[in-house]
């Protein structure tokens, strides 16, 4: 994974890429992950575009702009939507795995992506395979389980950090485990 320095030379965390789905269909409804980003960037000093987007074109043409040189330290994607096994919930419609893929195909080399969605990493082992493999992504992050908005918010705060300033997906997982196995296992986060 590239490395990228700060003005002082030193290593800065990675970028985080932020999708964000509709949460609700109320028009009341505030929850969003956004604020959870804020802290990130106010107290961490990492970098984050945040997108809400409401429909598959949306999302797909964010996709695709999300993979042009300028944004290649934002190598942390991050889809908050709900899910299923498989695929994520955009509007109405699921989106799999496998149109995710076509998408971003070859965009993600180096690039770490996480599922901030219930069940999305659920999925058969093939299709997780085919979805790294036509991304390109060395790894995917995501819940096994349908999750409580609240506790997995925690986590995603938590999860976002490590993964933007360990940047190594196996010093992430052995960190995890030793400090918050017991959320992620009630959580069923599962690191691919």
């Amino acid at each position: 994974m590239a490395e990228t320095k700060n003005r002082m030379g030193r290593d800065r965390p990675l970028g985080i890429f932020c999708v964000e789905g509709d949460w609700s269909p109320k028009l009341t409804a505030r929850a969003s992950v956004r604020e959870l980003l804020q802290i990130l960037e106010d107290v961490a000093g990492i970098d984050f575009i945040f997108h809400h987007v409401e429909t598959v074109d949306g999302l797909f043409d964010i996709l695709r702009r999300w993979g042009q040189k300028q944004y290649s330290h934002y190598a942390l994607g991050y889809f908050a939507f709900h899910g299923r096994p498989g695929s994520i919930v955009v509007g109405r419609r699921s989106v799999t795995l496998e149109q995710l893929g076509s998408a971003m195909t070859g965009s993600c080399r180096d690039k770490i992506l996480y599922f901030g969605s219930c069940s999305v990493l659920r999925a058969p082992k093939r299709e997780l395979d085919a979805f790294c493999s036509v991304t390109g992504s060395p790894c995917i992050v995501g819940f096994t389980r349908d999750v409580d908005w609240i506790a997995s918010a925690a986590l995603d705060l938590i999860l976002l950090q490590a993964i933007t300033v360990r940047k190594d997906p196996d010093a992430v997982r052995h960190w995890l485990g030793e400090e918050f196995g017991d959320l992620a296992h009630h959580l069923g986060l599962r690191v691919y």
